[in-house]
Parts: structure tokens; sequence; C-alpha cells
């Protein structure tokens, strides 16, 4: 689950993204936009496939068509779940999205191909919580 912790924009921005009717979305986790629809991130996500994060739960009995998502600014801070303990020594490592779209890898090495950084943890190690910005898509 994906949390904005401190907005460096005035305002949060949202956008109205297209999505197959049958495709369910869960507010708080991160999408990709693959040809030209939402569809759930994953660890092969990338910074130019990442979308940002659902800012509504829909069901795919709904069958609604857009779903509104924040955009991932740079310089926004997001309160992220992870897949291990969280760590202070990791700040600065450049991460993966983990096993769902709601996780982020943080395996203690940095990836060439991470679509955030860790800046920081937040609560006890064992609640797996760390702060992360998204990097630059270009």
């Amino acid at each position: 689950m994906f949390l904005q912790a401190i907005i460096k924009n005035p305002t949060r921005s949202l956008t109205m993204q297209n999505k197959a009717s049958g495709t369910a979305t869960t507010s708080g986790l991160l999408y990709d936009l693959v040809s030209g629809l939402l569809v759930a991130a994953t660890s092969s996500s990338t910074r130019v496939t990442l979308c940002g994060v659902a800012n509504q739960t829909i069901s795919s009995g709904d069958a609604l068509t857009q779903c509104p998502v924040f955009d991932p600014y740079t310089q926004d801070i997001w309160v992220a779940d992870s897949t291990n303990n969280s760590n202070a020594a990791h700040n600065g490592q450049d991460m993966i999205i983990g096993a769902n779209n709601g996780l982020i890898n943080n395996t203690g090495t940095t990836s060439a191909v991470g679509v955030v950084r860790q800046v920081g943890v937040y609560g006890a190690a064992s609640d797996k919580k760390i702060l992360v910005v998204f990097l630059a898509t270009n």
C-alpha cells in the first residue's frame, strides 16, 4: 500500500486513466500504463511504464473504463510497504516493485531498473514500511 507522506506539489495531482472494463483496481496500489490501459504494476515495471497510485477501488463487475491515479512526482514522499524489514542503511538505494503492486522489494542492494528510491524508514523495522520517492521517467 502507498500513502503520500509529504506532498511537494501544493496540490495532489490526479489524472483519469483508461482501463479495461473488467480490470479491478485498488486504492493505494501501483499501476502501469500499458498499451494505453491501466494494469497492475509488477516487478517488471519500469520508470516509463509506471503510471501512479490508484485513488479508487473498482471491482471488475463495476465495468468502469477509467480510474483516477495519483501522478508519481519525483519530489513527493510516500510511505510504502516493503518485502523485508525496513533498514535505514538502505536509504539511497533504487528498488523495484515486489511480489505485488502494493510492495517494494527492499533487498539491500540498489537496482539499475528501480522505480523508487528509499529516502527513510517509517516505524519499527518489523513494520516493513519505508519512505520512498518515485524516480524520474526521463
